[in-house]
């Protein structure tokens, strides 16, 4: 037990805060060499595994009265106990890393699905795997790289890094953004995949009468989820009211390092005039754009539908 783990005892415990502040720390052999009273008798003292070498466990001292004994010895400062000591606490913070983590992805998964659904995949495309990809020699970069996003997403999401997905109908852009979504859900972090028309309609609901929640709650969940996929971006040409909308969601992203997947059908001179309101101003468009593919991985995926139909 650290230090600062006692004084967090102690202080539940009610002690004054004078005393937490003038505690005095003695090891179980200076308590019985000095004769210091105490209630509990003293934990037996351990042998170091590495260098045997006897390790005495602390008490704390208020008032001349031994008021709590340390569950665990000190650490011997011998080289092998010390490495083993680094070891041990490298990995207690990062597991405590972990569950804190986990936590908030659970916290921020429930709010997910009680604000605007779980996550947003259509039934149509919740079977869009990286197993049923048809890969060829014409898409394998861009499917190695989607699977790369996933294997590496720790890394990718620290660094605010996305995918920018542009290309030609049918090429199957949905579908590895589809997919990246449904590989991390199983790993239950909080992901969202839609396209800018449910967005939109979703802020539009928040507006309703008879819902308990307001447009910050819809805007935060855009803006918090540990990642956005907006797929088929310029399907809807914006408005004056939707245009701000849109880029307070990905301009607070950008900032704050969340990443963002984009999928979209336009190249970059029709993709700001979609994102541009009529007769409005295409600088938001544009910052969006600029911002993406300087943060992101720009993938052209530019070749005949191979479906003969519409995006997969």
């Amino acid at each position: 037990m650290r230090m600062q783990d006692i004084k967090g005892i102690l202080t539940q415990a009610d002690l004054g805060q004078a005393e937490v502040e003038t505690r005095t720390v003695y090891t179980t052999r200076e308590v019985l060499e000095l004769g210091i009273p105490h209630k509990n008798a003293p934990p037996e003292p351990k042998i170091c595994e590495f260098c045997g070498v006897t390790l005495y466990h602390e008490g704390i001292v208020l008032s001349g009265f031994v008021c709590l004994w340390n569950n665990n010895p000190r650490r011997c400062k011998c080289k092998n106990a010390v490495d083993y000591w680094t070891r041990y606490d490298t990995e207690e913070k990062q597991k405590r890393h972990d569950e804190k983590l986990a936590e908030k992805r659970r916290a921020m998964n429930e709010r997910i699905q009680r604000l605007v659904g779980k996550s947003g995949i259509k039934k149509r495309f919740i079977t869009r795997t990286f197993d049923n990809f048809k890969v060829n020699p014409t898409n394998q970069a861009a499917f190695k790289i989607a699977k790369d996003y996933v294997v590496n997403f720790a890394e990718y999401g620290a660094s605010g890094k996305g995918i920018y997905f542009e290309g030609t109908f049918g090429t199957g852009k949905t579908h590895l953004a589809v997919a990246i979504a449904i590989e991390l859900l199983k790993q239950e972090i909080p992901v969202i995949c839609k396209t800018s028309i449910d967005i939109f309609a979703d802020i539009k609901r928040s507006y309703d009468s008879g819902t308990n929640y307001g447009e910050y709650q819809i805007l935060d969940i855009y803006k918090k989820a540990d990642l956005l996929i907006i797929d088929d971006l310029g399907k809807e040409q914006v408005t004056d009211w939707s245009m701000p909308l849109l880029y307070s969601i990905l301009n607070d992203r950008y900032e704050e390092m969340r990443p963002t997947i984009i999928t979209t059908n336009y190249n970059e001179e029709m993709l700001i005039k979609r994102l541009t309101p009529r007769n409005g101003d295409s600088r938001n468009a544009e910052a969006i754009i600029s911002r993406f593919q300087e943060c992101n991985n720009v993938v052209t995926m530019a070749w005949a539908d191979y479906r003969g139909g519409s995006e997969i």
